[in-house]
């Protein structure tokens, strides 16, 4: 830069109008920059928890299809922590033991515009997975009210729950659940391919009581074949069973009881004294080799599959007074298994091998108030030797903070979303302050610019 170039600069900033700086400018400028800053920052944390909220804490586990362990079922089950992982979230290999921890934390649902209304249990439901793995599920989490029926498949690996008119199909394996329309749950087939639906065509307050029982192919849901429902009085109470070989049903109707062939060939019927309780002693009450059918008359009686008539019969409640321990036994026999000809049966609530002197298997919790309820148990690859179990297992750490932290991502995108609608009203304000007009006396900009040159000199 020459020397004259130099002299001729500083005369034009010695002759430049003065243009002060407004009070608080750099203050401003500050403070903008560290609120650009904070909404990044908080875009950031926002993003990051939601994808940290719909990103499972462990890897789903595959289907197990091909799964051949044998699990031992433990000596008693427990309640679980608060804490423990919902089984959509951390899934198991397969469920052996599925019950509700308190039945008597029910919810009173009313019936719209027929004025009664009907109890019905809250959950939610305990699962116990193998090395001793417990998870929950809500069955009313996202669906209608529970019904309070649940059914474990015998391979562990499907639960069905009993809402309204369908039924809620949970795979074990995945933490996936899906809606069954055909029908409200009554069995699976003891291969676990198939599930027993009963569709009523009436509604419950109505008689007679009218539907079909539909066997569907797991886990698309879609009708198999059907078996017609006789006509019968209220309430609705029907329970079935499917034979090994999945060509015949037997269906239960109060104190009748009569088979159904998938081919449509001739059953029987005939009706039988029960008590209060009794009725085909559950899912698995055909035999493995399919020739006889298991029936509480207040004995556990054997029916041949082919005509119904009665053969041998078991008197399980005087078995059950030879017992060292005293066992839940107010309910219907559950038949879990076949041993050497001798049931293993779930009493409803406690798991007792009927031997000579019977052996008491698995032991549920008692509560004060009442055992636990809808108990069910998986039956297919499982060792009846029963072993001592160890600390539960309530899943992944990061499940016992899932409540707070899904708090913790409510609250930090309410607080960015009241933080953008803050700044934005800010800047409108600071937008509708520079319009011409309204700035003051000093031009458009608001600034005072001080006088021209010709002012100065004059």
């Amino acid at each position: 830069m020459t020397a004259a170039l130099r002299d001729a600069l500083h005369r034009v900033a010695d002759n430049s109008p003065p243009v002060p700086v407004p009070p608080g400018l750099f203050d401003r400028a500050r403070r903008d920059r560290l609120h650009r800053r904070l909404a990044g920052l908080a875009a950031a944390v926002a993003l990051l928890g939601g994808v940290g909220l719909t990103v499972r804490g462990t890897v789903p586990l595959a289907p197990a299809t091909s799964d051949t362990t044998v699990d031992p079922l433990p000596a008693h089950v427990v309640q679980a922590p608060d804490w423990t992982a919902d089984i959509r979230h951390a899934p198991l290999r397969r469920a052996l033991v599925a019950f509700d921890g308190d039945p008597a934390n029910t919810v009173t649902v009313p019936r719209e515009g027929q004025g009664v209304s009907q109890q019905l249990p809250v959950g939610p439901l305990m699962l116990v997975g193998p090395d001793d793995t417990y998870r929950t599920y809500d069955p009313a989490r996202d669906d209608e009210p529970w019904t309070g029926v649940s059914l474990l498949s015998p391979d562990g690996r499907y639960l069905m729950t009993g809402h309204s008119e369908h039924t809620r199909l949970l795979d074990v394996t995945t933490g996936d659940s899906r809606a069954l329309t055909a029908g409200q749950p009554l069995a699976f087939s003891p291969d676990s391919r198939q599930a027993v639906l009963v569709h009523f065509d009436n509604p419950w307050y109505l008689h007679p009581v009218r539907g079909e029982i539909r066997v569907v192919d797991l886990p698309s849901g879609a009708v198999a074949w059907t078996a017609p429902l006789a006509d019968g009085p209220l309430p609705r109470e029907v329970n079935a069973a499917l034979s090994p070989d999945g060509s015949t049903l037997a269906v239960q109707r109060h104190g009748d009881l009569y088979t159904h062939r998938r081919d449509g060939g001739p059953g029987w019927s005939r009706s039988m004294s029960m008590s209060t309780l009794g009725g085909l002693a559950g899912q698995l009450a055909w035999t493995p080799d399919g020739r006889s059918i298991a029936v509480d008359v207040g004995d556990l009686c054997l029916l041949d599959a082919d005509t119904g008539a009665t053969g041998t019969c078991l008197q399980w409640q005087s078995m059950l007074q030879r017992m060292p321990e005293q066992v839940q036994t107010h309910g219907l026999p559950v038949v879990l298994a076949w041993q050497d000809g001798r049931p293993i049966v779930a009493l409803p609530r406690d798991v007792v091998r009927l031997t000579e002197v019977p052996e008491l298997i698995m032991k549920t919790p008692a509560y004060p108030s009442a055992p636990v309820g809808a108990l069910t148990v998986a039956t297919g690859r499982v060792d009846w030797s029963p072993r001592q179990p160890g600390p539960q297992d309530p899943g992944p750490a990061i499940h016992r903070y899932r409540p707070l932290i899904d708090g913790a991502g409510l609250v930090i995108t309410l607080l960015t979303i009241g933080y953008a609608v803050l700044r934005l009203s800010r800047r409108h304000r600071r937008t509708a302050g520079r319009k011409p007009g309204s700035a003051g006396q000093g031009g458009p900009t608001g600034l005072d610019v001080g006088p021209t040159p010709g002012e100065e000199r004059s």
